[in-house]
């Protein structure tokens, strides 16, 4: 056998195993009650609606769907998109749009098109592992900035600085990464204020922005705030923005389609980009998604996952006020939407080692918020998920939740700990 190492380009020797995909392996025993993936509620999968209009797809479009298909995007799906955007004060045209296997796959094309070894990054500490994961595939770098303590975005005063010195020394940023709405891992979500201040960063500096939306039909409570994107739109209109969109938060994840909105010009280069990927996104998945589509059935669709999360997440919160330990040091975010929150911890826990011991002892499982960083981590916070467990498996896992982080307590407290490590978010 050939020595791999030797033979890996750089590139290569870049990519990171997903931290989250492989915990997940791990946890797929029946008597784990896991918080850890990012998964939709399968409850919530409209079977009946989806059956439907795949059998419009046999009878009417089998030849086309069946067949393959133009890179840019299937044309029925691109208009039905077209028109779900409208519906949102969104406007684009044919040449705005392309269809993606997924946004993680939009998350993969935008380092191959924008960065060079050594180029950098901006985004949130934390920020979400699959595009970290994808910027260090293509040698790039993160610089990372804090949120304000109200996490309502980015501290402006941080990124200010931290920018300056970075082209002080020298460095060179392509674009900003961001998740404005319900943000993965930590659920927040920017203001609008915060919104207009990064685009007007973006204009004075001369960045991109990616705004990653996975999450944003997902809002169960509060008013909806005018995406990034949509802010440029009504504004100067320079075309900085770079959107993506999926329908795995808000129908299926097995549907493994997404798009991406852009200035023609973008969308163009992302094209050939794509061409070398995978010649174009799944053709039967795009007519079907059409189909649906048509019936406009995804805007009730829609309602009825926002009632379901908003139920999960009401109860999440009220499970971790009846169980975990009450202490100034121990809190966490309580999203408007989204799937996620984040729960910080003493600043003299780590949760990273906390993890095998509550799989161990309470067989009971998070993803450890130091994947969420770059590089410096934090390591005194998790992600939980409560969008896809039931209600019982919600109390007992925060039970076992609780106990095992109220031992870890105790156990410092009376010299049996480990070393203090840097609050988190």
């Amino acid at each position: 056998m050939i020595n791999l190492e030797t033979m890996l380009s750089d590139n290569a020797k870049n990519m990171k195993k997903s931290a989250i995909r492989e915990l997940l392996k791990l946890v797929a025993r029946p008597d784990i009650i896991s918080f850890a993936g990012g998964l939709p509620a399968p409850d919530t999968f409209p079977v009946d609606d989806l059956r439907a209009a795949a059998n419009v797809v046999f009878d009417k479009h089998a030849a086309k769907a069946l067949q393959y298909g133009t890179t840019e995007g299937d044309t029925d799906l691109k208009a039905e998109v077209i028109k779900f955007e409208a519906r949102q004060g969104v406007s684009i045209k044919d040449d705005n749009l392309l269809i993606v296997s997924g946004s993680q796959q939009a998350l993969d094309m935008i380092p191959k098109l924008f960065l060079n070894p050594g180029d950098y990054v901006i985004a949130g500490r934390p920020t979400y592992l699959g595009a970290l994961n994808a910027i260090q595939s293509y040698q790039g770098k993160v610089l990372g900035i804090p949120f304000t303590a109200e996490l309502d975005g980015f501290d402006m005063n941080a990124l200010e600085q931290s920018y300056a010195q970075l082209v002080k020394g020298g460095g060179k940023a392509k674009y900003i990464y961001v998740i404005p709405d319900f943000q993965n891992p930590a659920g927040l979500c920017w203001s609008l204020e915060k919104r207009k201040a990064l685009l007007q960063f973006a204009y004075k500096n001369g960045l991109f922005i990616l705004e990653d939306s996975p999450y944003r039909e997902i809002r169960f409570l509060g008013e909806p705030i005018p995406s990034i994107y949509q802010l440029d739109q009504q504004g100067e209109n320079r075309g900085v923005v770079i959107n993506l969109k999926t329908f795995s938060k808000i129908l299926a994840p097995g549907t493994r389609t997404g798009w991406i909105m852009a200035h023609a010009d973008v969308i163009n280069k992302l094209v050939v980009a794509k061409q070398a990927m995978d010649l174009c996104t799944n053709v039967f998945a795009q007519k079907w998604l059409a189909e649906y589509l048509k019936t406009g059935k995804i805007y009730d669709q829609i309602k009825k996952t926002c009632a379901n999360y908003r139920e999960k997440r009401n109860f999440m919160v009220e499970m971790l006020d009846k169980y975990m330990p009450k202490r100034a040091d121990v809190r966490w975010t309580k999203p408007e939407g989204g799937l996620f929150l984040w729960i910080i911890l003493p600043s003299f826990i780590s949760t990273d080692d906390l993890l095998i011991k509550a799989i161990e002892q309470e067989k009971v499982a998070f993803v450890a918020g130091s994947g969420f960083y770059f590089d410096d981590p934090e390591r005194n916070a998790m992600r939980i998920n409560f969008s896809y467990s039931g209600k019982d498996q919600i109390e007992e896992g925060i039970k076992r939740l609780a106990r095992v982080i109220a031992k870890e307590i105790q156990e410092h407290e009376s010299g049996k700990g480990g070393q203090n490590q840097p609050l988190g978010v």
